[in-house]
């Protein structure tokens, strides 16, 4: 086996197939996007342009999150989803959706455009129109071929694929923006857009009752904090903490907080020494002294099982400062962690280039929301198409270009559409163009049909000489061929 194959594979399988084993999908699934398709409508497929020479009418941008869905899930009203649009003009645009408690998608942005819908309907107001709501999961994926063809590269698709999407849905926003209402593009037969989208959390739990428990520093074995986060109907939720360990002296020591706010992943509060009341059967509660604050502690947590813990003690004479890691040693039973801060949780443009990305970056990677900074990733792109590159069996770049031209392209990882073409030939057909360089006649984008994962590997690996057949006809149901588009869900 190649290793640096397997190890790509096995990261592009986990963003491609399982989002729900990411980060961002385990913590928060409402907010964790699937796929990004960016198509023109009506198209025309047809060669040479017969036939499609009238520009099309709208733009149709199509958001699915939380692959795996079952209907059960609402969409937050603490998650805006931005759409992001820069044209061959440099012209700069967003259009921004958000939800209500009671489930109605109000969608911003363009120079004024807005529409409003309740979830599973449509809403239509002048140049946008707007649909969110539980849809078909229009991608299909091969998952035993992908896996086999980490021990036999190509050889695992020989046309007999299995769709292991068939029946999940997804949770969808689709746009339909008339093409009229966007800003013009630098040639008149052009006006080509780069298209993305991201999930921000505007607000939600940040620290919440799931980091009750018990946390240590395990190069200091015999002390530690427990916290505790509580609730009251007139306050929320406070963070309270109490530590146990040893004062300068090497003297047993115990100390608790006061009730402090949480301010998303932080909690800063003072902290008493306590002292008096005796043990067992000589407790006496009048004796008990809460004693003078002793300095303030903030606890800023990484991640449901990682923090940091700073005292700043009033008089290092008795208690010295310090600043410890901490790890998580207990929590609740049955009660599922999430650390819900405000900030992007996820972007998508292209398919398939987050599964270029390694593991250990992929949270990064998520929240980077300046593609002007997005050029920072193209090692790490270039990295994984060279390990994607040998799967034929020759470790030479046979695709069309090197890799180091793919991963300059890709870096800049959104979508390019040219609203101004009717015609739709394929995914990538719009960068092959730009390589040649040469005019193009096609809109592409990505559409709902577009078998990204055949022209992906054929253009990365074989230059389709030999063609990689997936063996798979389509989505498992049929789309739709009018708005929304999506087929309804299973």
């Amino acid at each position: 086996m190649n290793t640096s194959v397997s190890k790509f594979t096995a990261t592009f399988l986990l963003i491609m197939l399982m989002p729900a084993a990411t980060a961002v999908a385990a913590a928060d699934p409402i907010a964790e996007l699937a796929d990004l398709y960016a198509f023109v409508a009506p198209d025309c497929v047809a060669v040479g342009g017969t036939g499609c020479e009238a520009d099309p009418d709208e733009l149709i941008v199509a958001l699915t999150i939380n692959r795996g869905a079952t209907g059960a899930e609402q969409f937050s009203e603490d998650v805006i989803y931005h759409f992001y649009f820069e044209n061959d003009a440099d012209i700069e645009r967003q259009i921004d959706c958000a939800f209500s408690a009671d489930q109605v998608v109000t969608c911003t942005g363009m120079d004024g455009l807005e529409a409003s819908a309740r979830v599973g309907n449509v809403g239509v107001n002048g140049d946008l129109r707007v649909y969110a709501g539980l849809r078909d999961d229009p991608m299909w994926f091969d998952a035993d071929a992908f896996d086999a063809f980490e021990e036999i590269g190509i050889a695992a698709y020989d046309g007999s694929g299995v769709d292991s999407l068939a029946g999940s849905n997804v949770m969808a926003i689709v746009l339909g923006i008339k093409i009229t209402a966007m800003p013009g593009g630098a040639a008149p037969d052009h006006n080509l857009y780069k298209v993305w989208a991201a999930s921000e959390r505007t607000g939600g739990d940040g620290i919440n009752g799931a980091f009750t428990g018990s946390w240590f520093n395990g190069d200091q074995n015999g002390q530690g904090w427990v916290v505790e986060v509580v609730a009251s109907a007139s306050e929320g939720q406070s963070f309270l903490s109490f530590f146990y360990g040893y004062d300068n002296d090497g003297e047993q020591l115990w100390m608790i907080t006061g009730a402090s706010a949480i301010d998303g992943n932080q909690a800063t509060a003072d902290v008493y020494r306590t002292s008096g009341a005796g043990f067992g059967g000589d407790f006496d509660p009048n004796s008990f002294e809460l004693g003078e604050i002793v300095g303030s502690v903030t606890f800023e947590f990484e991640d449901c099982d990682n923090g940091m813990v700073t005292f700043t003690s009033a008089d290092t004479t008795v208690l010295a400062d310090f600043s410890n890691e901490i790890k998580r040693l207990s929590n609740i039973a049955g009660r599922d962690c999430a650390l819900l801060a405000a900030s992007q949780v996820d972007r998508v443009g292209r398919p398939f280039i987050r599964g270029l990305i390694p593991a250990d970056m992929a949270d990064e990677y998520a929240a980077n929301n300046d593609p002007a900074t997005w050029g920072d990733y193209s090692d790490e792109l270039l990295a994984s198409l060279n390990a994607l590159a040998t799967a034929d069996g020759d470790p030479a770049w046979n695709g069309f270009y090197t890799g180091e031209v793919w991963a300059d392209i890709f870096a800049d990882d959104r979508i390019q559409v040219d609203v101004k073409k009717a015609q739709t030939v394929d995914f990538l057909s719009i960068e092959l163009s730009q390589l040649v360089p040469q005019d193009w006649n096609d809109s592409a984008g990505r559409a709902l049909d577009y078998d990204i994962h055949e022209v992906f590997f054929n253009v990365m690996i074989t230059s389709f000489d030999p063609f990689i057949d997936d063996g798979l006809p389509g989505n498992d149901v049929a789309n739709l061929d009018e708005f929304p588009f999506l087929a309804p869900p299973h």
